[in-house]
């Protein structure tokens, strides 16, 4: 066969092809593009409450440190006399609530970011029901591959990796600020001997602690991945004949 029958067959062959071929969704190219605008703004908002949950941990840091050297300047000053224990019992309990709504709002900003991770899930599930060859590049949980944190509890994060959080760094920091505080009153008031003083405060430290982390674990336990939807803007509908 000459190169001109050749051409020929293969146009028919391809022209055959092209016939037999499912034709293209008409709607798939704008919901794909839905789709990945929806997951850079998902993105975007994992990242601002990251950004959100350093720069509440800095300032919160940054208060307790010029608060202590403020301390230091009046304990050296007033050689450590009533000037020093009402200074810092006015600046520690206000310091303790800082550091008590900058814990509460680390732990919900944590939960949003999981809720924002999972609406990222479900974008990747969409994109590998409609693209299967992108599976092996693609962070996808099969579903039913893991059970629920009830059915498996070694799959709940420990106390331990809680404070491991920035959450959990606050409210070990906020609770040796409540202790301190504590202490500090019963010195003023003279109660007792510096021993007894020292226990009570690390006993009160440690009960603001379970208190932190209680809240902590709570919240966890009852965050639904859908929040970030009944948190969203929702627009009424138009009404009828507007």
């Amino acid at each position: 066969m000459s190169a001109h029958g050749h051409r020929h067959a293969a146009a028919r062959g391809s022209q055959a092809t092209l016939q037999s071929s499912d034709p293209p969704d008409p709607g798939a190219g704008p919901a794909t593009a839905f789709a990945t605008t929806e997951h850079f703004n998902l993105q975007t908002a994992r990242a601002v409450t990251v950004s959100e949950a350093n720069g509440r941990a800095s300032i919160y840091l940054a208060a307790l440190s010029s608060n202590l050297i403020a301390l230091a300047f009046i304990g050296q000053m007033s050689e450590l006399g009533m000037a020093f224990y009402v200074f810092a019992l006015v600046l520690l309990p206000v310091l303790a609530f800082v550091g008590t709504v900058t814990f509460v709002r680390l732990v919900q900003a944590s939960i949003e970011d999981l809720a924002y991770a999972h609406r990222i899930a479900l974008l990747r599930s969409y994109y590998v029901r409609h693209a299967p060859e992108l599976t092996p590049f693609l962070v996808v949980a099969e579903e039913g591959r893991f059970a629920a944190p009830a059915d498996r509890p070694e799959l709940t994060p420990s106390a331990w990796q809680l404070t491991l959080t920035a959450a959990g760094m606050v409210a070990v920091v906020n609770s040796v600020v409540v202790a301190a505080c504590a202490g500090l009153v019963l010195e003023a008031a003279g109660v007792g001997s510096l021993a007894i003083t020292v226990v009570a405060g690390a006993a009160v430290g440690s009960c603001a602690f379970v208190v932190h982390e209680g809240h902590h674990r709570r919240a966890r336990d009852a965050s639904d991945p859908e929040a970030v939807d009944r948190a969203a803007i929702v627009l009424r509908p138009p009404r009828p004949g507007a």
